[in-house]
């Protein structure tokens, strides 16, 4: 156990000796920034950091390299939003793979939230477009119970109450 425990301390030691000077002058960098405003050391880290954020981006949303382009201007802006404080963190490598893990997911989600809208209305647009009312329930079907439970508690009882139980509008509201 003892030794387990000095070859963990021995190895973390080893790896903060040779983290140690990279995270210096990156928090060197920062602080250059946060206090001075200086623009080149910004752009410092930004190219230094720029691969990593873009490729990670690009991966988590599935090669999208627009997508990816405007996750890492996103990090960064948000990196510089964030320097004073960010001039201590322990590895701002870390900070920014977390970061764009984060916004590569929000992005993700929107995107599939934003597909998923439109299909929705164009079935809607589809069955506004056809005179067979079969056809027209079997367009409507899939999408009625998804918009129905996307809606807030009170405007889909409000939905149920007057069109499932013919309850009057003074009624409902």
């Amino acid at each position: 156990s003892d030794f387990l425990c000095g070859f963990v301390f021995a190895g973390h030691w080893l790896i903060s000796m040779t983290l140690e000077p990279a995270m210096s002058e990156e928090a060197e960098l920062l602080r250059r920034y946060a206090d001075e405003r200086s623009e080149a050391a910004f752009e410092e880290v930004v190219r230094r950091n720029l691969n990593l954020v873009h490729s990670a981006a690009i991966r988590q949303v599935g090669g999208n390299s627009a997508a990816a382009a405007d996750i890492a201007q996103a990090v960064f802006t948000e990196l510089a939003c964030q320097a004073n404080r960010l001039t201590r963190h322990p590895a701002l490598v870390g900070w920014l793979y977390t970061t764009t893990h984060r916004m590569a997911a929000r992005y993700v989600r929107d995107e599939t939230r934003r597909r998923r809208r439109e299909h929705e209305a164009h079935a809607m647009q589809e069955i506004h477009r056809s005179t067979d009312p079969e056809a027209d329930w079997n367009r409507l079907a899939p999408v009625l119970d998804e918009a129905m439970h996307e809606l807030a508690e009170a405007d889909r009882n409000a939905l149920l109450l007057r069109h499932f139980q013919q309850r009057p509008y003074a009624e409902v509201c």
